[in-house]
């Protein structure tokens, strides 16, 4: 079970910290259960149309993520990452029918993991980049943005 202490960070409060807890530990049952279910199917399968091994170690990850435990290196400690449940969860949104009922909880995880990790993302990049801006720039048209660039490196502008 994921709890508010796994989640903090000096860049996560508490109660986003909670709330993602809260999520996780609604919809983590339902998402194991969704694995379990196709990783049984697909191994049955005569002609198995996902990969269970990557199932399988999916499944493994996201157990290491309910318990702070996940490591994204062999170096790191164990701890939740909101970037990598991110990743997984919507891993296990691609295996999930259409019909299920846990979908919507399932999105609305994903939906805040994303928002917590553009927000951290912001964060890292005010940190390491002053003066920069936080906030992700429109890149406008990129054919004339690389046309000015080639005129740039020409010098015929």
């Amino acid at each position: 079970m994921l709890t508010t202490d796994s989640v903090r960070t000096r860049h996560i409060g508490e109660a986003t910290a909670q709330d993602i807890a809260d999520q996780w530990n609604s919809v983590y049952p339902a998402m194991r259960e969704i694995l379990d279910t196709v990783i049984a199917a697909q191994c049955g399968a005569q002609h198995p149309t996902a990969d269970v091994p990557a199932l399988d170690k999916l499944r493994r990850e996201l157990g290491q993520l309910d318990r702070g435990e996940f490591t994204s290196c062999t170096r790191s400690t164990g701890e939740f990452s909101v970037y990598s449940a991110l990743v997984r969860v919507q891993e296990v949104l691609n295996v999930t029918s259409v019909g299920a009922p846990e979908k919507g909880s399932i999105y609305r995880l994903a939906g805040t993991l994303a928002d917590v990790d553009a927000d951290l993302t912001a964060q890292w990049r005010a940190e390491r980049e002053p003066g920069v801006p936080a906030e992700a720039v429109d890149p406008g048209d990129r054919d004339r943005a690389d046309s000015e660039l080639e005129h740039a490196e020409r010098g015929t502008r």
